[in-house]
């Protein structure tokens, strides 16, 4: 056994007096040593200075040898035990008594007093041990950019006395897991039922007198127990967020010696982890937009809804609600759009997959697929520019100006089937923007809501007055949401960081400690390849993805993805609770004006439609500020485009308009080995996702294979040439106008084209894009552009600038657009150089008639 520790924090040392005895009361005076004391006074006090010379210190030396050797001696009489512990004393400290008196001769004084400086800071470094007040951390220690963050972990591990089995069963007691299943499954309409023309509408509307007898929806027994089953679930998921930064709240786990492997455990305070839970993260539905009228006034009624879950309006939680029970009821898709500037898509230094967006996808993919509904998510956002000059790098810090070239064919590039758009793109730290950032969000959210013929999003994020003016004047719904970083713990210091949990370190810094908040090696956690004996990359790799300035970390990404994971997942349980209720009285199928959403669609699309500059003036505001015609906020705009990602990528690309023939798409080539990544949660260390998937049996293939597709990539092997793998290097993606220039001067040069009839040209080729239009935003698309060249294989974003580049001599570029409504064509145009003043566009519509603008 250990011997006990000292208690250095209760020690009170003992006052001496001459160096040579304790205080004391009962100390007899006469006892002293005299001989030791009256050698030392004469020393002092007879002397002509208050110091020691050498001879007066070789006597003293000599003297205190000659009481040592005394105190060793024998005696028929025991000295007292102070005595003893006196004379030990005077052993050990008389001859560096002595040598400090010496030093401070005036001989050796400036020598000396340098010698204690130095041993004074010495001191400091080596004892103060809390880095909040250590002052030589910031003058000895430097946190390099390329330095590599060591994990550790001294925090309670309340699994680490059991084995799998039994951990596996505590969390499933705790949490429960999920074992519902159809036992009626052989008894369902082998017909489809769930079509448009049995609805009879194209949003898949059914009354309830055409869902058969034998669907599950008109099942009371299947829906009573889905009901349940679902309600515990979303639960689970909830839960499974909140302990990623605040642990299982367990205690006291402990093995048996039982036979069948019983284990015993206690649970933390579960009614306060709730309440906790609940302020952390969920959004406040109580705000009424009828009153408040400006962001100011917002914030004085809800002031931290920024630092928790965010805000919404009960009229559009209820209609959230509504597009979740429509997906339920009739097993379609719910689709999330995440879009915004590059440092909220993850770029400057992450993953792909440590994006606000993957994060979400990665831990609710698996439980709407548990609901039988699809979750799509699409991260459509461009990747960080180079070459831009002060003023263009200033507007777009203040936001809306990442979306307007996406904007402009918004149901094409985002997709006409969104159900929820997450915007983000204001980058100042206040949220607040200019007019023209307000005029392009709200050009942004005008198609967004048009968008789609079956479907219309619920707006989260944006400029307030623009969603203020769309919710009281067009029925929208919108919110705001917010980082939920009220509820996470603070990094008191480096050494305490590693007692809090892994997703919470490093990631709330009061402001004496916020230098390691923002430190990179804490901020970012990133490698370029893992070497598992597979091929070799052709290119050489960095270390870890370059960290761009302005980048936002992974574990910022990661609250807000879970953030926004949290209130969806409210949001399907208050569906379902409703659902219940409903059935309950009422039986099933749940009565159509519980879920039904064509007259909610249509009457939100007309009302969008019939806004005037007086209700919305923002979106008008673009003809004088950017000469965009008004008609755009009434019009659905369509696109064709090289940029990724974007939504179905191979019928959206420019290609599938273009007429000229051999237009070939110029790429590196994709990498052809395997890839594979280190788990992205450490051993020991919550995992939401495990959680969230809980199964009656780990083993079971199903659920094994789920998890191994969903577990966070966790040393998940992709190949790049799959249409689900790959990466792809963000710095390559990163092209500068003097990079464009030197691709499109490799193209051919050709004699200069003849104006007289308009052909499609040869030479055109389609650059910076990536091969095969498999990108479209989603987690399994992440393997869309591992390229051969890239220097970061793992780096895995989707973003590129691509495009169809030409020069004067490669002939007329034809394009054939069909749908054209509201007779408005728009061309994204990057024109390499300081064109002339002389320059002029030539171009023709329709009857071939040669036009030119200058």
């Amino acid at each position: 056994m250990d011997p006990p520790e000292e208690d250095f924090d209760n020690f009170e040392p003992e006052v001496y007096d001459d160096f040579d005895r304790p205080y004391s009361s009962n100390y007899d005076n006469n006892s002293r040593n005299g001989y030791y004391s009256t050698q030392r006074k004469i020393s002092l006090n007879d002397a002509d200075d208050n110091h020691l010379d050498e001879a007066e210190l070789e006597g003293l030396v000599m003297t205190n040898n000659t009481t040592t050797s005394r105190v060793g001696s024998k005696s028929k009489t025991a000295a007292p035990l102070y005595l003893h512990y006196t004379k030990q004393l005077r052993q050990k400290c008389a001859p560096v008594i002595a040598l400090l008196s010496l030093a401070w001769t005036p001989r050796y004084r400036t020598t000396s007093c340098i010698a204690l400086l130095f041993i004074a800071f010495i001191s400091s470094v080596i004892l103060t041990s809390d880095e909040e007040n250590a002052w030589h951390n910031s003058l000895l220690s430097h946190t390099s950019s390329k330095s590599t963050f060591v994990y550790k972990n001294t925090k309670y591990d309340p699994f680490a006395s059991v084995n799998s089995n039994q951990r596996h069963y505590i969390l499933k007691s705790i949490y429960g897991f999920w074992g519902f299943f159809d036992g009626g499954a052989d008894d369902r309409p082998k017909e489809p039922y769930m079509t448009v023309e049995n609805a009879g509408n194209p949003f898949l509307d059914l009354t309830e007198s055409k869902f058969p007898e034998e669907s599950w929806q008109a099942d009371a027994v299947y829906a009573n127990h889905f009901q349940d089953a679902g309600a515990k679930l979303v639960v689970r998921a909830k839960e499974a967020i909140y302990a990623t930064y605040h642990g299982y709240g367990l205690k006291n786990v402990q093995a048996t010696d039982e036979a069948d492997d019983t284990v015993t455990w206690e649970l933390e305070n579960i009614d306060e982890r709730l309440q906790e839970r609940i302020n952390m993260f969920m959004v406040s539905q109580e705000v009424d937009l009828g009153s408040i009228t400006s962001a100011e006034a917002l914030d004085e009624i809800a002031p931290s809804w920024k630092e928790k879950g965010g805000w919404t309006t009960s009229r559009s939680w209820d209609g959230l609600k509504r597009r979740l029970l429509h997906a339920l009821m009739t097993n379609s898709p719910f689709t999330v759009v995440v879009t915004g500037s590059w440092q909220s898509m993850g770029y400057g230094g992450n993953h792909g997959h440590q994006s606000m967006a993957a994060t979400m996808e990665s831990l609710l993919g698996p439980l709407f697929d548990k609901l039988n509904v699809q979750l799509v998510v699409r991260a459509i956002g461009l990747p960080p520019l180079t070459g831009l000059n002060s003023q263009e790098e200033n507007d777009l810090m203040v936001g809306g100006r990442s979306t307007l070239i996406h904007s402009l064919g918004w149901s094409s590039i985002y997709g006409s089937d969104v159900d929820m758009v997450v915007w983000d793109d204001y980058n100042l730290e206040n949220g607040q923007s200019d007019e023209t950032a307000k005029a392009l969000f709200d050009l942004f959210a005008r198609q967004a809501l048009l968008a789609g013929d079956t479907s219309l999003p619920f707006l989260w994020g944006g400029d307030f007055d623009v969603l203020r003016n769309l919710h009281e004047s067009a029925d929208v719904d919108v919110g705001q949401l917010g980082n939920a970083m009220a509820g996470v713990d603070e990094t008191d210091s480096e050494s305490a960081a590693s007692s809090l949990e892994w997703a919470a370190q490093y990631l709330k810094c009061s402001s004496k400690t916020q230098r390691y908040c923002d430190g990179e090696s804490y901020k970012f956690d990133s490698h370029c390849w893992v070497d598992h004996g597979g091929n070799a990359p052709p290119t050489p790799q960095l270390d870890h993805i370059p960290v761009l300035p302005t980048a936002i970390g992974w574990r910022m990404h990661q609250i807000k993805g879970y953030t926004l994971s949290y209130n969806i997942l409210a949001a399907l349980d208050d569906a379902i609770d409703f659902w219940a209720e409903k059935t309950i009285f009422e039986g099933h199928p749940l009565a159509d004006e519980n879920w039904h959403m064509g007259e909610y669609i249509t009457n939100v699309q007309d009302k969008v439609k019939a806004l005037t500059e007086s209700d919305a003036p923002h979106c008008f505001q673009l003809e004088e500020l950017m000469k965009l015609p008004k008609r755009l906020c009434k019009s659905r705009m369509k696109g064709r485009t090289e940029h990724t990602p974007r939504a179905n990528p191979a019928d959206t690309s420019l290609r599938t308009v273009i007429t000229n023939s051999d237009v070939s798409v110029e790429s590196d080539g994709l990498y052809e080995g395997y890839l594979s990544d280190d788990a992205m949660i450490h051993s020991g260390e919550v995992n939401p996702i495990e959680i969230a998937n809980l199964g009656k049996d780990p083993s079971n293939a199903k659920e094994r294979h789920l998890l191994q597709k969903r577990w966070l990539r966790q040393r998940v092997m992709r190949r790049a040439d799959d249409k689900s793998s790959g990466r792809v290097l963000l710095s390559s993606m990163i092209r500068s106008t003097n990079q464009r220039t030197t691709a499109i001067g490799d193209i051919k040069s050709q004699p200069q084209r003849r104006l007289d009839k308009i052909e499609p040209g040869d030479g055109w080729k389609v650059l910076h894009t990536f091969p095969g239009d498999k990108c479209d935003g989603s987690i399994i698309s992440t393997g869309c552009g591992a390229l051969k060249s890239s220097e970061c294989l793992l780096e895995g974003h989707q973003g590129s600038r691509g495009g169809v580049g030409g020069i004067e001599s490669v002939g007329w570029l034809v394009l054939k657009a069909s749908g054209v409504e509201s007779g408005f064509v728009a061309l994204n145009l990057e024109l390499c150089n300081t064109l002339p003043d002389s320059f002029v566009l030539e171009y023709a519509i329709e009857n071939g008639e040669t036009r030119t603008m200058s």
